[in-house]
């Protein structure tokens, strides 16, 4: 319903909301517009029992006059974007996107928020790829017999870093230049830490990041 308000243009508010009922009223003085829900059956489905959407309220109430919509609202509009990996949507475009479509002025970070709610629908929350490290590192060292696999955490248990060197990129070292490249760069935003790589080349010229 946040997402039919954003995309109709206008503010409710909530008058009643429990594990078995949902009413929602315009925020009109007198306006007519209301939604209603119950449960079916006490369970967490609902079923829309009362709709009107015709609204009986002026412009002068302050009704059409639209509220920022949240982050998970922007997020789950924009989450078609996202269902092809190979697509860049920036936030930059959500913000023209949400301004153009439908008329609502986002700051860069509320669309940075935006985004990252999106992802998040579709792959989960980082916190819980990384719980899957561990029995993933299991497969690749059993599948890859001879490799170099390291899990380092904290005194807290939580994620340092991980380093993993493949049995065929080890033994392919020797046909290697014996010169190494070393670039950083410093992560922004969230993140705020540094990301190390290394590479050379292999005997044909093409680079082999280590």
């Amino acid at each position: 319903m946040k997402h039919y308000s954003v995309m109709h243009k206008f503010q409710f508010m909530v008058k009643r909301s429990s594990a078995r009922s949902y009413w929602l009223i315009c925020v009109g003085e007198n306006c007519t517009w209301h939604f209603k829900a119950t449960s079916i059956n006490d369970s967490a489905m609902f079923k829309v029992r009362n709709f009107n959407n015709q609204h009986t309220c002026s412009l002068m109430d302050n009704t059409f006059i639209q509220r920022k919509p949240t982050a998970m609202v922007v997020g789950s509009m924009v989450i078609p974007k996202y269902s092809d990996p190979k697509t860049i949507y920036t936030s930059k475009d959500i913000q023209f996107d949400m301004l153009s479509e439908q008329g609502v002025n986002l700051t860069y970070m509320q669309a940075w928020r935006a985004k990252e709610k999106a992802l998040q629908f579709l792959r989960g929350h980082p916190a819980d790829s990384y719980s899957k490290l561990p029995s993933y590192l299991y497969i690749l060292e059993k599948t890859y017999s001879r490799s170099v696999v390291k899990l380092k955490k904290t005194e807290n248990d939580c994620f340092l870093y991980v380093f993993v060197a493949i049995c065929t990129s080890i033994s392919g070292w020797e046909y290697c230049r014996p010169v190494v490249v070393v670039d950083v760069t410093f992560l922004k935003s969230v993140y705020m830490r540094i990301m190390l790589t290394t590479s050379t080349m292999d005997a044909t010229g093409i680079e082999v990041l280590l």
